[in-house]
Protein backbone atom coordinates (compact mmCIF):
# COMPACT_ATOMS: atom_id res chain seq x y z
CA UNK A 1 0.00 0.00 0.00
CA UNK A 2 1.54 3.36 -1.13
CA UNK A 3 0.60 6.72 0.81
CA UNK A 4 2.32 9.69 1.69
CA UNK A 5 5.97 9.59 2.67
CA UNK A 6 6.19 6.63 0.76
CA UNK A 7 9.16 6.74 -1.81
CA UNK A 8 8.97 4.54 -5.27
CA UNK A 9 11.56 3.13 -6.44
CA UNK A 10 12.77 3.87 -9.11
CA UNK A 11 11.81 1.91 -12.36
CA UNK A 12 14.13 -0.02 -14.39
CA UNK A 13 13.76 1.08 -17.96
CA UNK A 14 13.93 -2.31 -20.08
CA UNK A 15 17.41 -2.49 -22.11
CA UNK A 16 19.04 -0.02 -20.07
CA UNK A 17 22.61 0.06 -19.08
CA UNK A 18 22.45 1.93 -15.73
CA UNK A 19 23.48 -1.03 -13.78
CA UNK A 20 26.70 -1.11 -15.86
CA UNK A 21 27.76 1.85 -14.06
CA UNK A 22 27.26 0.97 -10.57
CA UNK A 23 29.18 -2.77 -11.00
CA UNK A 24 32.05 -2.60 -9.27
CA UNK A 25 35.03 -3.90 -11.10
CA UNK A 26 37.01 -6.33 -8.68
CA UNK A 27 40.69 -5.12 -8.60
CA UNK A 28 43.50 -7.49 -9.86
CA UNK A 29 46.88 -6.62 -7.96
CA UNK A 30 49.98 -7.99 -9.52
CA UNK A 31 53.51 -8.70 -8.68
CA UNK A 32 55.72 -9.14 -11.63
CA UNK A 33 58.75 -10.94 -10.52
CA UNK A 34 61.02 -11.10 -13.51
CA UNK A 35 65.05 -10.91 -13.26
CA UNK A 36 65.36 -9.31 -16.89
CA UNK A 37 63.80 -6.08 -16.90
CA UNK A 38 62.91 -5.83 -20.61
CA UNK A 39 60.27 -8.36 -19.74
CA UNK A 40 59.25 -6.85 -16.38
CA UNK A 41 58.39 -3.90 -19.18
CA UNK A 42 56.38 -6.13 -21.34
CA UNK A 43 54.18 -7.09 -19.29
CA UNK A 44 53.47 -3.19 -17.72
CA UNK A 45 52.89 -2.57 -21.20
CA UNK A 46 50.62 -5.25 -21.33
CA UNK A 47 48.77 -4.46 -18.57
CA UNK A 48 48.80 -0.55 -18.52
CA UNK A 49 45.19 -0.01 -19.15
CA UNK A 50 43.59 -2.87 -18.63
CA UNK A 51 40.44 -2.73 -16.48
CA UNK A 52 40.66 -3.82 -12.74
CA UNK A 53 44.53 -4.64 -12.95
CA UNK A 54 47.02 -2.76 -10.68
CA UNK A 55 50.58 -3.74 -10.78
CA UNK A 56 51.44 -3.37 -6.93
CA UNK A 57 54.98 -4.01 -7.28
CA UNK A 58 57.72 -5.46 -9.31
CA UNK A 59 60.81 -7.94 -8.03
CA UNK A 60 64.12 -9.09 -10.25
CA UNK A 61 64.90 -12.19 -7.62
CA UNK A 62 63.48 -14.92 -5.99
CA UNK A 63 64.17 -13.63 -2.71
CA UNK A 64 62.17 -10.33 -3.50
CA UNK A 65 59.22 -12.32 -4.98
CA UNK A 66 58.83 -14.09 -1.54
CA UNK A 67 59.44 -10.67 -0.02
CA UNK A 68 57.27 -9.00 -1.88
CA UNK A 69 54.47 -11.51 -1.78
CA UNK A 70 54.76 -11.46 2.06
CA UNK A 71 54.14 -8.18 1.94
CA UNK A 72 51.80 -7.11 -0.57
CA UNK A 73 49.68 -10.33 -0.63
CA UNK A 74 49.03 -9.71 -4.67
CA UNK A 75 46.23 -11.85 -6.04
CA UNK A 76 48.80 -12.37 -8.86
CA UNK A 77 52.17 -13.65 -9.35
CA UNK A 78 53.93 -13.05 -12.74
CA UNK A 79 56.30 -15.28 -12.26
CA UNK A 80 59.43 -16.27 -14.45
CA UNK A 81 60.69 -19.98 -14.10
CA UNK A 82 64.18 -18.90 -14.31
CA UNK A 83 63.56 -16.55 -11.49
CA UNK A 84 63.29 -20.05 -9.29
CA UNK A 85 67.43 -20.57 -9.82
CA UNK A 86 68.00 -19.85 -5.96
CA UNK A 87 64.79 -21.88 -4.83
CA UNK A 88 64.43 -23.83 -7.25
CA UNK A 89 60.69 -24.98 -8.89
CA UNK A 90 59.59 -24.80 -5.16
CA UNK A 91 59.93 -21.36 -5.32
CA UNK A 92 56.22 -21.10 -6.19
CA UNK A 93 55.56 -23.06 -2.99
CA UNK A 94 57.23 -21.08 -1.04
CA UNK A 95 55.88 -17.87 -2.66
CA UNK A 96 52.00 -20.08 -2.26
CA UNK A 97 52.75 -20.08 1.73
CA UNK A 98 53.50 -16.37 2.11
CA UNK A 99 50.34 -15.68 0.71
CA UNK A 100 48.09 -18.35 0.21
CA UNK A 101 45.13 -16.41 -1.84
CA UNK A 102 48.35 -15.71 -4.52
CA UNK A 103 47.93 -17.24 -7.53
CA UNK A 104 51.08 -17.61 -9.75
CA UNK A 105 51.39 -17.40 -13.82
CA UNK A 106 54.42 -18.79 -15.30
CA UNK A 107 56.62 -16.28 -17.71
CA UNK A 108 58.18 -19.06 -19.78
CA UNK A 109 61.11 -18.40 -22.43
CA UNK A 110 63.30 -21.34 -23.24
CA UNK A 111 62.01 -23.71 -20.25
CA UNK A 112 61.55 -27.34 -21.04
CA UNK A 113 58.15 -28.71 -20.59
CA UNK A 114 59.84 -31.21 -17.69
CA UNK A 115 60.55 -27.57 -15.93
CA UNK A 116 56.62 -26.34 -16.58
CA UNK A 117 55.28 -29.90 -15.29
CA UNK A 118 57.37 -29.14 -12.04
CA UNK A 119 56.55 -25.71 -11.59
CA UNK A 120 52.51 -26.34 -11.79
CA UNK A 121 53.42 -29.78 -9.61
CA UNK A 122 54.58 -27.05 -7.02
CA UNK A 123 51.29 -24.85 -7.43
CA UNK A 124 51.25 -22.90 -10.75
CA UNK A 125 48.34 -22.00 -12.53
CA UNK A 126 48.94 -20.59 -15.25
CA UNK A 127 51.75 -20.27 -17.66
CA UNK A 128 52.33 -17.91 -20.77
CA UNK A 129 55.31 -17.87 -23.14
CA UNK A 130 56.95 -14.83 -23.14
CA UNK A 131 56.78 -14.22 -26.85
CA UNK A 132 53.03 -14.05 -26.45
CA UNK A 133 52.80 -11.91 -23.75
CA UNK A 134 50.99 -8.88 -25.40
CA UNK A 135 48.08 -11.65 -27.08
CA UNK A 136 47.47 -13.66 -24.12
CA UNK A 137 48.57 -12.25 -20.75
CA UNK A 138 45.42 -10.21 -20.12
CA UNK A 139 43.27 -13.49 -20.72
CA UNK A 140 45.30 -15.54 -18.13
CA UNK A 141 45.83 -13.33 -15.63
CA UNK A 142 41.71 -12.55 -15.81
CA UNK A 143 41.11 -16.09 -16.01
CA UNK A 144 43.78 -17.22 -13.22
CA UNK A 145 42.41 -14.33 -10.95
CA UNK A 146 38.88 -16.08 -11.02
CA UNK A 147 40.06 -19.40 -9.97
CA UNK A 148 40.71 -20.97 -13.46
CA UNK A 149 43.78 -22.66 -14.74
CA UNK A 150 45.36 -21.22 -18.26
CA UNK A 151 47.76 -22.59 -20.11
CA UNK A 152 48.89 -21.52 -24.07
CA UNK A 153 47.14 -24.32 -26.01
CA UNK A 154 50.70 -24.72 -27.63
CA UNK A 155 51.87 -25.96 -24.57
CA UNK A 156 49.08 -28.18 -24.01
CA UNK A 157 49.75 -31.29 -25.78
CA UNK A 158 53.66 -30.85 -24.80
CA UNK A 159 52.78 -31.11 -21.19
CA UNK A 160 50.35 -33.85 -21.68
CA UNK A 161 53.08 -35.91 -23.16
CA UNK A 162 55.68 -35.27 -20.55
CA UNK A 163 52.97 -35.66 -17.72
CA UNK A 164 52.18 -39.11 -19.32
CA UNK A 165 55.84 -39.99 -19.49
CA UNK A 166 56.25 -39.48 -15.76
CA UNK A 167 52.71 -40.92 -14.72
CA UNK A 168 54.22 -44.37 -16.90
CA UNK A 169 57.68 -44.01 -15.01
CA UNK A 170 56.15 -43.58 -11.70
CA UNK A 171 53.75 -46.93 -12.07
CA UNK A 172 57.08 -49.13 -13.68
CA UNK A 173 55.79 -49.41 -17.48
CA UNK A 174 58.50 -46.48 -18.64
Amino acid sequence: MKGPGRSRKPVRQPGGLDWIKKRPVPIINVLIADPDRKSRAACIRTLHGVRGVRIVGEAATGLEAVSATAKLKPRVVLLDLELSSEFGASLIAVVRRKSSRTRVILLVGRASEERILEALSHGAVGCVTKKNIERFLPEALEAVSSGEAWMSRKLIPKIMDRLADFTARAEGRG
